[in-house]
């Protein structure tokens, strides 16, 4: 890698921030201008503050590649990738609800190196790079200490419940309802990268992906951040469906990852 990791993150912070400022200007008038799916869309900020991302970022480093959530790929077969959600929330955006960000991550042959999320709302921009430690602006984040299961609080991601095949659902809830009875809290942010800056930061002691369709882009630039936090950020290979991302400090890692890939049996009575 002939990157400076340091200085590429510097600069991406200062774009990611400049095109926050943006997305804040425009929150009151935001409204859905395309549809995805039934169930996604994205407003005219989301497809505005991506070309103006892809577009600084092709000046500054030419020859990379850019991969945007609402306008597709460019250079795919480049060593360095860039991933890019212009606006990771859009329907909280949308809805005037402040839980948003800006994630911009950075690939070397398939590998995160590099990631910033920018909390437009709060004005708070978590970033970190390969070796150098995950920050909140210039606070040093070391993620959480808590070790004992029943004291874990775990942001579950559940992207495309609607699509999962009989076996693939059966996989999600077996594994939901164990998370029940073994942790603290169970908390369903819908917000990949500031679900992984607030395990950085300690609000939440572990992540999953319960259903292993989150897309690349919402959690390309999280996992630099919770792995430079001190988090274990590994996918584990479950019996059925594509792998699930599980973050966690390395105390709770491998209980969380027995839990999740082990056997389950599921009541037949529930009890009042």
């Amino acid at each position: 890698m002939n990157l400076d990791l340091a200085d590429a993150t510097h600069f991406v912070r200062s774009l990611v921030e400049a095109q926050g400022a943006l997305v804040i200007d425009r929150w009151r008038s935001a409204v859905p201008a395309q549809a995805k799916d039934r169930r996604d869309f994205a407003t005219s900020v989301d497809v505005e503050v991506e070309q103006h991302l892809k577009a600084a970022l092709a000046d500054r480093f030419p020859g990379h590649g850019l991969s945007g959530e609402e306008t597709g790929a460019d250079q795919a077969d480049a060593e360095y990738q860039w991933l890019i959600d212009p606006i990771d929330g859009t329907k909280y955006y949308a809805a005037q609800a402040s839980l948003f960000s800006l994630s911009v991550g950075l690939l070397y042959r398939d590998r995160p190196v590099l990631g910033v999320v920018y909390d437009a709302a709060a004005n708070r921009c978590f970033h970190a790079f390969d070796g150098g430690g995950a920050f909140v602006d210039d606070e040093r984040l070391t993620g959480s200490a808590v070790v004992e299961m029943s004291r874990v609080i775990i942001n579950v991601d559940t992207p495309q419940t609607h699509a999962l095949s009989a076996a693939e659902r059966a996989w999600f809830e077996g594994r939901l309802l164990e998370l029940t009875r073994r942790v603290y809290r169970i908390r369903a942010l819908g917000l990949g990268s500031l679900a992984a800056c607030w395990l950085a930061s300690g609000a939440f002691d572990a992540y999953v992906d319960l259903t292993g369709y989150t897309k690349p882009q919402d959690l390309a630039a999280g996992r630099v951040i919770m792995r430079e936090a001190g988090a274990r950020v590994e996918a584990l290979e479950p019996s059925v469906g594509p792998p699930r991302l599980l973050a966690a400090p390395p105390a709770l890692w491998e209980p969380l990852r027995d839990l999740l890939t082990g056997g389950i049996q599921l009541p037949t009575t529930i009890r009042g």
